[in-house]
């Protein structure tokens, strides 16, 4: 009995062990698709100044084509920068070559004037005339079982060894049964989708490590995560059914503004404080999060207006001294929109979300505009906000003394802090094994402070293996970001890409006291049903937005 005891509880951490090697090994090898070769390549436009050949126009990869602007070219440009045989394409030896055929303006690789043939790899940009094009190799026949079975093997483990110490009935099992058959069964009708595909595992893996250790503090914690994670799959998959085309957004990018500003005045007014703030709507037995919803709208908005904008933001119309900066009319809404997001944030004390919501706003801006100006901007603009609410609000106050020196208030505001480092100092490399660890001692264990109980009962190599499937989550997020065809596209992906990556490192850097703790979930880990809802279609959009490579 001990010794199958013993067994049980190491063996959900051995077996995510082994599915993070796994994972971290597939992409360190660029095998994170399949082990099947992939379709041929296609020459693809990256970017298109001409109405007939919108960017994402793609033409399969022949033996030879020429480029010009003659009708009897194999890619015809009407282009009257484009002569009428521009350049060659033709492949040797499985690689791609390019050669310009003396044209008048020549061809250029990576803004390099092609005088020889030279070779085209995959990333580089050929710019002909007014059209950027460049190598894309679509994958085909992706198929990885092992992964897409991981999280509920994770589930199945983790369910018999709680059973086993008698923590959880047998049919709190049969909860975790369902679920680990849901969440393989949908990484494995992803599949076809390449990309998609791999970007559901590190989630599923997450949302199995979740549900495992919500039973492990709570039963009741369990189930009513059970039924969140099924609602966030159906509105993944729902996303997948009703996102025809993500472009129709843009059209609509200042009504999400305005629906986010409603939200939030909604909750200063009807809102329910809960843990010093007043960030929750109350709707009978149901409590919900509505700044979870608004950090969608505002994305949306911010990459429509961004885009929309962009080479004047970059660029800037007006001098001040040595910097050259945007007018009024482009700037001031775009800063009027946030402040006002903002400042809404500030009514609610729900400062956590305020500064999610400000590292956004600068990240998005600086992506849009790769302005080192606009980002050093923000950051001092940041430190001032910071200051002025550490002045105003008491709480504040409290929560940076406590990062400061949590020992001085270990029986106040650093109890929590403290107990989180006692759990992850003493766990080891292996922790304490699932079910012996002490989350009672932790208070909020459930939900801000669950990574630290994670970190007590799988040790080191478990803190570090759900860190780094953050990691991967978000990595393949901006891979995804950079791939997609079109700019606003691709400030939709790198928008929520990086709303996951630093809602991770703050919540996570909170638990650890590395900064001030707020009062934000850690995504797909912590319990609640607003924050995976929400994070749920995010995931989705991005699954989405992978098919237009």
């Amino acid at each position: 009995m001990f010794w199958v005891t013993l067994a049980l509880k190491y063996a959900m951490s051995i077996l995510f062990y082994v599915v993070f090697g796994l994972t971290l090994y597939l992409y360190v090898q660029k095998k994170e698709w399949s082990t099947e070769k992939n379709g041929s390549p296609m020459l693809t436009a990256y970017k298109s100044d001409l109405q007939l050949i919108p960017a994402g126009t793609s033409w399969d990869l022949e033996a030879e084509m020429v480029i010009g602007r003659d009708p009897g070219c194999a890619i015809s440009f009407p282009d009257l920068f484009v002569s009428g045989r521009h350049a060659r394409i033709f492949t040797s030896g499985g690689a791609c070559y390019v050669e310009d055929l003396g044209s008048a303006n020549g061809t250029f690789i990576n803004g390099k004037p092609v005088r020889v043939p030279e070779r085209l790899l995959p990333g580089d940009h050929l710019q002909i005339g007014r059209v950027t094009l460049g190598l894309n190799t679509p994958p085909r026949g992706q198929r990885h079982y092992m992964l897409s079975l991981a999280p509920g093997a994770i589930l199945i483990f983790g369910g018999l060894s709680l059973y086993w110490q008698q923590i959880v009935p047998l049919r709190d099992f049969y909860l975790m049964a369902v679920i680990a058959l849901l969440l393989g069964a949908t990484a494995i009708g992803l599949q076809p989708k390449g990309p998609g595909a791999f970007l559901f595992i590190p989630v599923a893996t997450l949302s199995a490590l979740s549900l495992v250790f919500l039973f492990r503090i709570n039963p009741v914690f369990g189930v009513r995560q059970f039924y969140w994670i099924i609602i966030g799959v159906g509105i993944f998959w729902l996303t997948q059914l009703i996102l025809k085309d993500y472009k129709r957004l843009f059209d609509y990018q200042y009504i999400f503004m305005g629906l986010a500003v409603v939200f939030l005045s909604m909750t200063v007014v009807l809102g329910t404080t809960v843990s010093g703030s007043r960030s929750w709507l109350m709707l009978g037995a149901l409590h919900f999060e509505p700044s979870e919803l608004v950090k969608i709208f505002i994305i949306i908005f911010l990459a429509g207006y961004l885009d929309e904008n962009r080479e004047v933001l970059r660029l800037g119309t007006r001098r001040l001294g040595r910097f050259l900066l945007p007018d009024w009319p482009y700037l001031g809404p775009l800063l009027a929109a946030i402040g006002l997001s903002l400042l809404l944030l500030v009514f609610e004390k729900d400062l956590g979300m305020a500064l999610l919501f400000f590292s956004i706003f600068i990240s998005m801006v600086y992506a849009a505009t790769n302005r080192l100006f606009h980002l050093f901007s923000g950051f001092l603009l940041f430190f001032g906000c910071a200051a002025v609410m550490y002045l105003i609000f008491p709480h504040v106050q409290e929560r940076v003394l406590v990062f400061i020196d949590p020992w001085r208030y270990a029986s106040t505001g650093g109890y929590q802090i403290i107990q989180s480092l006692f759990a992850l100092g003493g766990a080891g490399w292996m922790g304490w094994g699932l079910g012996s660890g002490f989350p009672s001692l932790i208070p909020a264990v459930h939900t801000d402070f669950i990574f630290p109980l994670i970190g007590e009962e799988t040790g080191l190599l478990g803190a570090l293996g759900v860190l780094l499937l953050y990691l991967l989550l978000a990595w393949q997020g901006f891979r995804v970001a950079l791939q997609v065809s079109d700019s606003f596209g691709r400030l939709l992906a790198f928008g929520f890409s990086a709303l996951l990556a630093i809602q991770t490192l703050i919540i996570i850097g909170g638990v650890t006291d590395a900064i001030p703790l707020t009062g934000i979930t850690l995504p797909f880990l912590s319990y609640g049903g607003s924050s995976y809802i929400t994070n749920s279609f995010m995931i989705g959009f991005l699954v989405k937005l992978s098919e237009y490579r």
